[in-house]
């Protein structure tokens, strides 16, 4: 169980911190669950059933700097994973990325760095849906980043750039 003050990664949502838990009665039975108020959006609240296993699967702590560091080397010193058929790159990526933080959505998002960049040298651009993963990627990854490092997203996002996409 989680305490009050905790800073979480709740699945694709970002980073939160706990600030409270509470029984609610929002249908039924009143309910224990964890408040989250996210880090970088302080504009809403995640509500999660404390006893709702599939949901309070998806809370989990920031990782730490060496953590995410082996990882962004991992993505590093890998191949991108490109698939030409549009339907099975979106389903692909999808996948990745709703698994949450990991080498290989990294590598998914080196993979969408590289491809938009290598489509600006002509008039195309990212499809919508490529875009989309890309901003999820940059959220989730610029969000633990942050947090873990101290800096704030964009640097985080810079440094996940220069340090292993752009090399």
């Amino acid at each position: 169980m989680y305490e009050l003050n905790d800073v979480l990664v709740y699945g694709n949502n970002g980073v939160c911190k706990l600030v409270d838990i509470r029984k609610e009665r929002f249908t039924g039975a009143p309910t224990m669950y964890y408040i989250l108020s996210p880090l970088f959006d302080n504009r809403s609240k995640m509500y999660v059933p404390v006893n709702n296993e599939t949901l309070a699967a998806k809370l989990r702590p920031v990782m730490v700097k060496e953590t995410l560091h082996e990882m962004m080397l991992a993505a590093k010193n890998s191949e991108t994973v490109w698939e030409n058929d549009d339907r099975k790159r979106v389903q692909i990526f999808h996948e990745i990325i709703s698994a949450g933080l990991s080498a290989e959505m990294l590598k998914v998002m080196k993979t969408l760095v590289v491809h938009k960049k290598e489509l600006s040298n002509s008039v195309r651009h990212l499809h919508s849906a490529d875009e989309k993963m890309l901003a999820l990627c940059e959220k989730i990854a610029g969000e633990e980043f942050a947090y873990a490092f101290g800096v704030d997203v964009d640097d985080a996002l810079s440094h996940i750039t220069n340090e292993f996409i752009a090399a």
